[in-house]
């Protein structure tokens, strides 16, 4: 199991370095939309698009390295009520009620990608860029999230130790 463990926060790691990536091509393309507006009178014309796609990235493919550093937003209003076991149990059932529900979102996505690949949709921009594309970014970082949700949740009810290193964060927030 620990090797499964370790194999999953890989993959949240490597869906991490890519949501990054994504973060620098938001900040590079208004950067050069800026220079074009400012300097040239001219646009790349699917800033608002590409964006958005780049958004979705950060976002959902991040979710999974997020999760396995336990830095994402908890409310202890009950959790921190409870004895340590029945914490250790809200949480993977927490985690196995996301892993189930982020199933059901990436097989939605999976409808949503077979359709537009069958059809040819493309987007309504200059672009024309094929909708499957961010779909199925989106549907993949939704796989990637469920699985570490299930690695989490699994780790919970076993008590084996998280493959994620424990580092505090640069400004503690409590």
């Amino acid at each position: 199991m620990a090797r499964f463990y370790s194999n999953v926060f890989a993959l949240s790691r490597l869906a991490a370095v890519i949501a990054a990536c994504a973060l620098v091509y938001m900040v590079s393309h208004i950067a050069y939309e800026i220079i074009l507006r400012s300097f040239f009178a001219t646009s790349t014309f699917v800033l608002d698009e590409f964006v958005g796609y780049a958004i979705g990235i950060c976002i959902i493919w991040s979710l999974g390295y997020v999760l396995e550093h336990g830095d994402l937003i908890r409310v202890g209003l009950v959790l921190d009520r409870l004895p340590e076991r029945a914490q250790q149990l809200l949480t993977a059932v927490s985690a196995l009620v996301a892993c189930a529900l982020s199933v059901g979102l990436a097989w939605m996505f999976w409808i949503r990608v077979a359709r537009a690949w069958s059809r040819g949709t493309v987007s309504s921009s200059v672009a024309a860029v094929p909708t499957w594309i961010p779909e199925g970014a989106i549907m993949v970082g939704l796989g990637v999230f469920a699985l570490a949700a299930f690695a989490h949740g699994l780790r919970h009810i076993t008590g084996h130790p998280s493959p994620a290193p424990h580092t505090p964060l640069a400004t503690p927030v409590e």
